[in-house]
């Protein structure tokens, strides 16, 4: 079986299916998780959290990041601090920068 772009080899492995199904129960997790964070801190008459709730992700996102997972493997640069390397445009790929904002 041939491949003729680099997507279509990643689609064999990641079909939309199931990016969908990854995306639905991270969302799920996620407002889960900080709904229970947010009830804990309210029950300790703590600051309510609302600024720190999860946005949901989409397909579009969780494939950039496993994109961005994939190229920091290729250029091993899985180790590198985030903050000082991966995002500094003059000592990273553009990619990074490209794929996720700060």
């Amino acid at each position: 079986m041939a491949f003729h772009t680099i997507l279509n080899a990643f689609k064999l492995f990641f079909t939309n299916e199931i990016l969908d199904q990854i995306v639905l129960h991270r969302n799920l997790y996620a407002k889960r998780y900080f709904d229970q964070k947010i009830r804990s801190r309210q029950d300790s008459n703590s600051i309510k959290l609302d600024s720190h709730c999860c946005k949901p992700i989409d397909r579009i996102e969780l494939e950039s990041f496993i994109g961005l997972l994939i190229q920091s493997g290729v250029n091993r640069s899985n180790y590198e601090l985030l903050y000082d390397h991966l995002w500094n445009i003059s000592q990273s790929c553009p990619l990074y920068c490209a794929t996720v904002s700060l």
